[in-house]
């Protein structure tokens, strides 16, 4: 643990500040934000944000990146702790930072000052570690989202954490004192005591093991479970009577799919501790089942595992004097039955709620949602659809061409008639004239390769005579033989000369592909190419 450097804070001026929003601004639908998008945003011309930027890099407050594709800059954690401690600054919440009190999987916690010199607590949230990457498992902050980058799911875990925090201040829990809250930054005040973990002797141990239970039954009642109430998330004050809560993101409404369960590791985590620690071991605990709600704080905060419709419901339960609505009936010996009931009422609910529906009573996102399920189901089964059609028409065709091909198997196929003597003797006549010719245009070619253009001429005169001859005996009907015909040769016609001409025109002709640059290199060009656009911006100008 070590001391918040904000060293270069003192030396910025509001300019930086202005650059680093408009990266956090940029950052909502860019990865990395070009150059240009920055100054158009911060409303500074591009030489001065390039100047600006280079002093911001060399602070570890933004990062460069470059690569194939594209290239611009990011705000880093640092950057982003700077940005929420100047409006707290502008605010006179916060005066001085010092040093870290506390850390943990997703946050670190440093001891801060007021203007007026008060302590107070700085709780930065750093979600991204590798230790705690599995948001969208443990967390409910991505909803709908595909991407989020880690900087903004911060800022949304410090703004839930501050709502339940103020929530159950006011509501007398034994909490930090809430301050206020700026992105990923939560301030709260200062807690007089140590954690429970660092907690070696209690006064009363009985007495301290009722109060924890207590505090668990008394948020159950509230409508809400603390989902991580151990020995570290636990502060006992300095006289070891006073417990206090602290650490909130992770709290679920009681009517949470998996709210059994994480009551039942509440009380777990505290029987488990007192045994280990103090060798205190107790018979009575609170169960899930004993729970009865008088409140409905997880709806005014909308908890995770309450939803909006659910809401409604228990309203109006609680308006009748129904408190017992969120508990689930206990089901009979014959499930069978009871499922089917259940079944009936289910689709009754729904036609009514088709029937009740009021477009009014919705958010947008909440209409944009149902509207893109129905389109999304209508595309299934016009898919479906689709597809059957098509194995359909697949398997007629199939049957087509199997009947097809039996018919074609039962057709009588001509024979072929045996060449008699005379026409053997023809065949062979014909083939020796062939090769001879061949062999005698091979020696003349290779006599005198460089031949003059008439002794050119003639070759191929001759070669087209030969040539024509073989067509005129290729266009013969096929089937009995009756005259000589040619043999067609396996090698080429064209003289080794020619094709060595040929050769060298092609490679002559290939034109030579330009070298594509590529990595730092491809940056290197664009960078040239931005500074060419500021060199035309200040043409003109006299300095």
């Amino acid at each position: 643990m070590g001391k918040f450097d904000v060293t270069a804070m003192r030396y910025m001026e509001g300019e930086h500040f202005r650059v680093l929003m408009a990266i956090e601004m940029g950052m909502k639908n860019h990865e990395l934000v070009p150059l240009q998008l920055i100054a158009a945003v911060a409303g500074i011309h591009r030489g001065a944000t390039n100047k600006i930027l280079g002093h911001l890099i060399k602070n570890r407050l933004v990062g460069y990146e470059r690569g194939k594709r594209y290239d611009g800059y990011r705000l880093t954690v640092l950057g982003y702790d700077y940005l929420a401690l100047r409006a707290l600054c502008s605010r006179d919440i916060v005066g001085s930072v010092g040093n870290q009190i506390g850390i943990g999987k997703e946050s670190d916690v440093f001891i801060g000052g007021d203007p007026d010199r008060n302590d107070v607590v700085l709780k930065f949230h750093r979600l991204g570690r590798t230790c705690f990457r599995k948001i969208k498992e443990k967390r409910d902050y991505h909803k709908r989202r595909h991407y989020c980058s880690w900087l903004y799911l911060s800022r949304i875990a410090a703004l839930k954490e501050f709502c339940f925090l103020k929530a159950l201040h006011e509501r007398k829990f034994p909490v930090p004192k809430p301050v206020d809250v700026c992105r990923h930054v939560v301030v709260m005040g200062l807690v007089d005591g140590l954690t429970l973990c660092h907690v070696d002797e209690l006064p009363n141990i009985g007495e301290m093991y009722d109060k924890l239970m207590a505090l668990i039954m008394r948020l159950a009642r509230y409508g809400v479970i603390h989902g991580d109430f151990n020995e570290f998330n636990l502060m006992i004050s300095k006289d070891g009577t006073d417990p206090v809560m602290i650490d909130f993101p992770q709290m679920v409404s009681i009517d949470h799919p998996n709210a059994d369960f994480y009551f039942n590791r509440d009380v777990q985590c505290v029987r488990d501790y007192f045994r280990r620690k103090f060798n205190f071991e107790c018979p009575d605990y609170p169960k899930f089942e004993d729970i009865e709600r008088r409140y409905t704080l997880d709806v005014d905060l909308a908890a995770s595992g309450f939803t909006k419709e659910m809401a409604v419901d228990l309203l109006q339960a609680y308006d009748k004097g129904n408190f017992d609505a969120h508990l689930e009936d206990e089901k009979s010996e014959d499930e069978d039955e009871e499922d089917e009931e259940e079944d009936e009422e289910e689709e009754q609910k729904e036609q009514a709620k088709k029937d009740d529906f009021n477009p009014a009573e919705y958010d947008n996102e909440e209409l944009e949602a149902i509207a893109e399920e129905g389109e999304e189901q209508k595309q299934t089964l016009s898919r479906e659809s689709r597809f059957k059609s098509w194995l359909e028409t697949a398997q007629t065709q199939l049957k087509e061409t199997t009947t097809a091909d039996h018919l074609d198997a039962k057709e009588t196929l001509p024979e072929l008639l045996p060449m008699d003597d005379e026409q053997q003797a023809k065949y062979k006549a014909a083939i020796a004239e062939t090769e001879k010719r061949l062999a005698e245009m091979a020696l003349a070619n290779e006599d005198d390769e460089d031949s003059s253009d008439g002794e050119y001429e003639k070759a191929t005169a001759d070669k087209d005579e030969l040539t024509s001859a073989a067509g005129d005996h290729h266009r013969l009907m096929r089937g009995k033989v009756t005259q000589a015909r040619s043999v067609y040769s396996t090698g080429s016609t064209i003289a080794p000369s020619d094709i060595r001409k040929r050769l060298m025109k092609e490679k002559t002709r290939v034109k030579k592909e330009k070298m594509k640059a590529k990595g730092n290199q491809c940056a290197i060009q664009r960078g040239r190419k931005t500074n060419q656009d500021v060199i035309k911006e200040y043409a003109g100008w006299a300095f």
